[in-house]
């Protein structure tokens, strides 16, 4: 069975149960109305006075309406009044139809029941209390009155209350059943994410612990690579294909500082620095092609991607970067060396698909790299950095072979603030 109600319909905050509770008083008022009217056609009136219940109600329901529109959420003790209210409602209403012999006289132990399940345990005693003392009033007055022929009602007519009763009690109570299961369930799915999200993150710590110690103690070999790379290169008589590998050799040095300096960065957003969204994607794409000059891509949407100002992540980057590696090698190992990359920035999300020409997905796409020459690391690290900001990433099997990588990530979580803005 599906989900009844969405998660933010209802919930055990007090602000949400009382909206619950002014759906059911203008269900009360409704039922209260149409009953007054169906005595009257059957030609036994009722007080006058008795019609000024219904339009309490509403005037009450009224005041509940502007009261949720403060900022302010309203507290436990606000709810118990409610409750209260509901309970001495209910107790005018039965006092002039029926008192105790009244067959719906068991809705007191709808306050009751909605006090047990979203208030302290003081408060519920306090509720009960109210209506157990409501209860005990009405039959009080009905056996001092006992020997009023008037008090007694025809027991036919009151069998059939006490089946409007049942319906009314079953409709309630399967429906507040059914919503409060609904919710529980979401808050079971939601702990069961936050574990996973737990486990994964504990592994992206476990990673990112040594990353630092890596980085820390890479730096000075890199350095002496660089010094050492430069007094080679000083020699007059190099040949010149000894000239080229000491130039690879001295971009590779830099390229793995920068991205030192940028796992650096990516500890402090506001170290990392501001950039418009278009040369971001652009200078990703440049960096990305100087790592795998051999494959052909080809992009679709960048154009279109504009000048607003967002924080150059080095995590994101860095998981973008490890996405198209896994889509060159899908492609490389089926020898053809071609990748789609389609950009799209709406005014909240930015999309970005990733096709490759490889041989599909397998059982082990959603636990990590199957790179043969990589750490198995790259996969889990992306979604774990695209999870942090908020955004998603999905797999899915093209018709014509291959597979589509799609990214969407939330803009906002790659907002700067007013004055950094200012700065670009």
């Amino acid at each position: 069975m599906g989900r009844i109600l969405p998660a933010h319909v209802f919930s055990l905050e007090p602000a949400a149960v009382m909206r619950v509770l002014a759906g059911l008083r203008y269900l009360a008022v409704a039922l209260v109305a149409a009953a007054l009217l169906l005595l009257g056609a059957l030609g036994q009136g009722q007080p006058g006075v008795l019609w000024g219940l219904p339009l309490l109600l509403l005037v009450f329901n009224l005041g509940v309406a502007w009261r949720l529109t403060w900022a302010r959420p309203p507290a436990a003790l606000e709810l118990v009044g409610h409750l209260a209210v509901d309970t001495l409602a209910l107790f005018a209403l039965f006092w002039a139809l029926g008192g105790a012999t009244n067959p719906f006289v068991s809705l007191f132990l709808v306050p009751v029941a909605l006090a047990a399940t979203v208030l302290s345990i003081r408060d519920a005693i306090a509720v009960t209390l109210l209506a157990v003392m409501a209860y005990t009033a009405l039959l009080l007055r009905y056996l001092w009155q006992i020997h009023d022929p008037e008090v007694f009602v025809g027991f036919e007519r009151h069998v059939v209350g006490m089946w409007g009763n049942f319906l009314l009690a079953a409709a309630l109570l399967c429906g507040f059943l059914l919503v409060l299961a609904a919710v529980l369930r979401a808050r079971e799915r939601e702990l069961a994410n936050q574990r996973e999200r737990l486990m994964r993150d504990d592994a992206v710590v476990s990673v990112a612990t040594v990353a630092a110690g890596a980085a820390h103690a890479l730096n000075t070999p890199l350095s002496t690579i660089a010094v050492a790379a430069e007094s080679v290169a000083e020699h007059p008589q190099l040949p010149a294909d000894i000239r080229e590998d000491i130039a690879t050799i001295r971009s590779q040095t830099d390229l793995c500082a920068t991205e030192l300096r940028r796992l650096v960065a990516a500890r402090d957003p506001r170290a990392q620095a501001v950039t418009p969204l278009c040369d971001y994607g652009a200078r990703l794409i440049a960096d990305w092609h100087t790592r795998c000059p051999e494959i052909d891509l080809t992009e679709v949407g960048r154009a279109t991607l504009d000048r607003r100002a967002i924080r150059n992540d080095p995590a994101l980057t860095q998981a973008l970067t490890n996405l198209l590696d896994n889509a060159a090698d899908a492609a490389i190992a089926v020898g053809d060396q071609r990748l789609w990359l389609t950009w799209s920035a709406g005014p909240r999300m930015l999309d970005l698909a990733i096709d490759d020409p490889g041989g599909g997905l397998d059982q082990t796409a959603s636990e990590g790299s199957t790179k043969s020459r990589g750490l198995g690391l790259g996969l889990t690290l992306a979604r774990a950095s695209l999870s942090r900001l908020g955004g998603d990433l999905a797999f899915t099997s093209l018709a014509e072979g291959g597979t589509q990588t799609r990214i969407r990530l939330p803009l906002a979580a790659l907002a700067v603030e007013t004055t950094e803005q200012e700065a670009v």
